[in-house]
């Protein structure tokens, strides 16, 4: 099952971003694993991360799967989604207006991504007009997102780039785990349910290697 693809953008500073976040790591890809490995990233190490397109199908339908996913991972776990930034003027809209609803009110998101897909890919609403992201905020009942527009830093663009790299991210959905793990639905042929568990697995391992790790 093909999912989107997309290439790192080739603007300067998206260079420099991927440069400085994959020159320390490496990913492994083993035939007989439906996952793939990178080095270590010691601050992600209780985080999984999803990676989402907002004009992707595939991240639209599995989206509210990965909200409940998330919500009953461990209390030591945190969850979060991540939107792909490249050069794109779109893409990057659309990631400045996710940070700006968590900033303004993070307990919409999930009403927002709801909104944000239909205008997209129901509505066909361009990703790159302002008028797009507005009406998603609108619909989902969020107040004060041009406020909070303005107030996204440069730096969460930045480390959602750094991310995208670092995890070597080529299709959406994507999750990351534990800040050693990446799958993809394409691992369990489509097979939502088996993704999660698949990812519930690997999470679970990567507990247990810490905990092991630990023991004297």
């Amino acid at each position: 099952m093909q999912r989107r693809a997309f290439l790192l953008g080739t603007s300067a500073w998206l260079i420099e971003a991927n440069a400085s976040a994959t020159s320390a790591r490496s990913v492994t890809r083993n035939a007989l694993e439906p996952y793939s490995e990178v080095a270590p990233i010691g601050e992600d190490m209780r985080r999984c991360i999803a990676f989402f397109q907002f004009d992707c199908p595939h991240c639209r339908a599995l989206h509210p799967l990965l909200e409940r996913w998330g919500r009953s991972l461990p209390n030591s776990v945190g969850f979060e989604f991540l939107p792909v930034v490249t050069s794109d003027r779109g893409q990057i809209m659309a990631a400045r207006s996710w940070y700006a609803v968590a900033l303004a009110a993070p307990s919409r998101l999930d009403a927002f991504s709801d909104r944000a897909y239909a205008l997209v890919q129901d509505g066909r609403m361009r990703m790159d007009a302002g008028a797009t992201w507005e009406a998603a905020a609108r619909q989902a009942g969020v107040s004060d997102f041009a406020l909070a527009w303005e107030r996204v830093p440069v730096d969460r663009i930045r480390r959602g780039v750094e991310k995208l790299a670092a995890y070597r991210i080529q299709t959406t959905p994507s999750l990351a785990i534990a800040g050693r793990y990446v799958v993809t639905p394409d691992a369990t042929q489509g097979d939502a349910d088996l993704f999660l568990r698949l990812a519930s697995g690997l999470l679970s391992k990567s507990i247990a290697q810490r905990s092991s790790a630990t023991l004297p």
